[in-house]
């Protein structure tokens, strides 16, 4: 990413006054890029759309999007790459100043998530995770114990929620169905998982909605039946926090909860009663 930064520092992009205000915004902001458009850039900034396309152009973007696909095509690294000096990390501790960072840009990332649940997009996934007859969940790695989580929870709002984790070798029992009763949520962020894409092309060929949750370094999830929620970049150090993932998978359950209302009632009053009579959980 320093390199992409050099651009927006160059006297080139500082020449005239629009070009400070949107220099320094870049700069500063780079990480939120993946998530702006033209116009809410604007509107930060307090330019018109025009003069920041404008000067995107003179920087050698032909627009903002070839600007996010060169952040995505950025170096793809392993999520835990600790690089910094253990002895400094403990000194930071110890001076009160690690964990008062990371909870400052926990917050930042929450506010983030919180805005995504007003986009126009927003409902008519909840829709889908709700009224899709057969709903089938898959992810890989580390983050597939957070997002069986998530699919366990999804059990308490709706039937026929189903988590694969293609130990089968086939992941046949999402094809078992026809596709235009079957959503594919899809979760994998960097380093991907290699069946990660494998899965989605054949749900893709099978006619199969997707609904892929991922980071901006994605760029392999272009076609028009997909359903695609971009996780906060959340810069903490050299290893990545489990949080806003987390924190999204979190308000997506809420969401349901809310869009099913009594069925979703009815439903968890099901399963505690099923939970009584295998007598798996403890009588609280």
């Amino acid at each position: 990413m320093d390199h992409i930064l050099k651009k927006f520092l160059t006297p080139e992009a500082r020449r005239t006054k629009s070009g400070r205000r949107l220099s320094d915004y870049f700069t500063n902001n780079l990480h939120e890029a993946p998530f702006e458009t033209v116009s809410s850039i604007a509107d930060k900034v307090g330019l018109s759309p025009m003069t920041v396309t404008r000067y995107l152009r003179e920087l050698g973007y032909g627009s903002l999007q070839e600007l996010k696909v060169e952040l995505r095509h950025g170096p793809i690294s392993s999520a835990w790459d600790i690089s910094d000096s253990v002895d400094a990390l403990r000194r930071e501790q110890g001076e009160g100043r690690l964990l008062s960072e990371l909870v400052v840009q926990q917050i930042e990332v929450l506010q983030r998530l919180h805005q995504l649940t007003h986009n126009p997009d927003w409902q008519p996934i909840v829709d889908a995770l709700v009224q899709t007859p057969n709903l089938h969940i898959a992810s890989y790695q580390n983050i597939g114990y957070i997002v069986r989580y998530f699919s366990e929870q999804m059990t308490y709002v709706r039937p026929g929620v189903r988590y694969v984790d293609g130990m089968n070798g086939t992941y046949v029992e999402v094809f078992d169905s026809p596709a235009a009763d079957t959503l594919l949520v899809l979760v994998d962020c960097r380093r991907f998982a290699s069946k990660s894409q494998l899965l989605y092309q054949a749900a893709m060929a099978a006619g199969i909605k997707v609904l892929l949750i991922t980071d901006s370094h994605c760029d392999w999830a272009q076609e028009d039946n997909t359903l695609t929620l971009t996780i906060p970049i959340m810069g903490w150090r050299t290893w990545d926090s489990f949080m806003p993932l987390a924190a999204l998978l979190d308000l997506l359950v809420t969401s349901c909860v809310v869009s099913t209302g009594a069925s979703a009632v009815s439903r968890a009053n099901q399963i505690r009663s099923l939970q009584d009579h295998f007598s798996d959980f403890a009588k609280g």
